[in-house]
């Protein structure tokens, strides 16, 4: 992957945490000069803090206030957040929170983001991941979870306070882009569009991919369970790039993560800035 030109490797799942060996591949992949950041619920992060010490930036998933995240995430959850965060703050680790929203949360933006205020952070949002495709199943269906998805009206005002929030300076580090995209989605039951957005280009498969953890290669997590991967561990990493299949049916989304890729891929120069001033807010936090 270094060899191949790569910048950045985030770990995400599932939850890393879980990996025995993920403090041997941050430290592994930072001294190889990558950025390196991850994704946690908080498992684990207290007791094996160190393990975490190369991180550029490690995201905490945070819900909500106690009882919101706690019905989203299981009892007493919110407690391994809270322990998560003391622990990477006093080993002077970067820390975001991640918000995904619900129709559960979506009335407590405010409370997400005066937390973070409080504790000298960040705090970024996603919409909730669903399939509308019966043929994938990373993540659970539209049907399946529709009890939660956020959409219509209440979406819309949700949207439209975290951006208001974002322009009168608040700790939100999701860039205008990606907030303005949620923001005029046509669908509540899909997150994925054949249609390419006005904003954007989709760049899975061409700027940044996929690597699940049995090896397998793929443009983005829209193509996992579709059989429609390559594995490194028989091509190896430059020839399954390079035989990755492109998304055909997909050219916009939802999802934040790629979404804020394909913006900057895609020169928008307030998400091209937005990255920048978000990672000097963060070395300002722990000098």
């Amino acid at each position: 992957m270094k060899n191949c030109g790569t910048q950045r490797v985030h770990f995400t799942g599932g939850e890393p945490m879980l990996r025995s060996d993920l403090g041997e591949l941050i430290e592994y992949a930072k001294n190889l000069g990558f950025f390196v950041s991850m994704i946690t619920n908080g498992y684990q992060v207290a007791e094996r803090v160190n393990e975490l010490r190369d991180a550029d930036v490690v995201y905490l998933s945070y819900d909500g206030p106690p009882k919101v995240h706690n019905r989203l995430r299981g009892e007493h959850s919110i407690s391994e957040i809270k322990s998560a965060l003391n622990a990477l703050k006093l080993s002077n680790i970067p820390v975001w929170t991640v918000t995904v929203l619900t129709r559960w949360n979506a009335d407590f933006v405010g409370e997400i983001v005066e937390f973070a205020r409080q504790h000298n952070i960040v705090a970024t949002f996603t919409m909730l991941d669903f399939f509308s495709d019966p043929q994938g199943h990373f993540h659970p269906s539209f049907e399946e979870i529709q009890q939660l998805v956020l959409r219509g009206e209440k979406r819309k005002k949700c949207l439209q306070k975290l951006i208001k929030l974002r322009l009168a300076g608040a700790p939100v580090g999701s860039s205008l882009g990606y907030l303005y995209n949620a923001l005029q989605w046509l669908y509540d039951d899909r997150t994925t569009d054949s249609r390419p957005s006005k904003q954007y280009q989709c760049w899975a498969g061409r700027a940044y991919a996929d690597l699940d953890a049995d090896g397998t290669l793929y443009a983005c997590s829209n193509y996992f369970s579709r059989g429609s991967g390559v594995s490194v561990f028989k091509k190896g990493f430059k020839e399954a790039w390079g035989k990755l299949p492109l998304l055909e049916n997909c050219q916009s989304c939802l999802h934040a993560s790629g979404t804020e890729m394909n913006l900057v891929c895609s020169l928008n120069s307030s998400s091209i800035l937005n990255w920048p001033l978000q990672l000097q807010k963060i070395k300002r936090s722990f000098v």
